[in-house]
């Protein structure tokens, strides 16, 4: 390119203007992103842990149903395991209580847990036929979960887990000998 005098030359770049609007939707495209990121995280990281130890445990119901002829005696809904201090932290699973062992659970997985889990059995007739989970309304303020005993023997699973420490929220798993599906409450908030 040869030199005119008089004639301006173009540069190439960006102006201020430019770079300010770039950076402004760049940031409204992350501050919309990354909490839908960390929630979705959370989810995954629940759901990792979760699903396998209710599938252990499930396993171990069946077999003590086959082996005895009832489901082992039932936990309450605040009864959880591991103790739960609701801070958001990583948690040995082990020791497994003496409820677990005589169920001779084994729990697959890590051995650091996020969340406290539980069990309720019954029989048909019982008196928690169709009664709101107590530890779920508590925290909840709602029956998150309706559950109606069947006419013959079962039980159902209980997680609160809190996935990380800057959330005041339990997120809640559940599932049954009725519906193995796990179903999730407050999942990722």
């Amino acid at each position: 390119m040869r030199y005119t005098p008089g004639v301006r030359r173009r540069e190439a770049g960006f102006t201020l203007v430019e770079l300010l609007v770039t950076i402004a939707v760049i940031s409204i495209l992350a501050a919309i992103a990354i909490p839908s990121f960390f929630s979705e995280t959370r989810k995954t990281r629940a759901r990792a842990e979760v699903e396998p130890i209710f599938n252990d445990i499930r396993i171990r119901m069946d077999q003590y149903l086959q082996e005895k002829g009832v489901y082992p005696n039932t936990h309450t809904e605040a009864k959880l395991h591991p103790s739960d201090p609701g801070d958001g932290i990583a948690h040995s699973i082990q020791p497994l209580p003496k409820e677990w062992t005589d169920l001779n659970i084994r729990i697959t997985g890590a051995d650091q847990v996020f969340c406290r889990y539980t069990w309720v059995t019954g029989r048909p007739g019982d008196p928690q036929t169709g009664e709101p989970n107590p530890a779920l309304v508590e925290t909840t303020g709602k029956d998150v979960f309706s559950f109606k005993a069947p006419p013959y023997d079962w039980y159902y699973l209980l997680a609160r887990c809190r996935i990380d420490p800057g959330h005041t929220d339990f997120t809640w798993a559940f599932t049954s000998s009725v519906d193995s599906s796990v179903k999730w409450s407050n999942e990722g908030q």
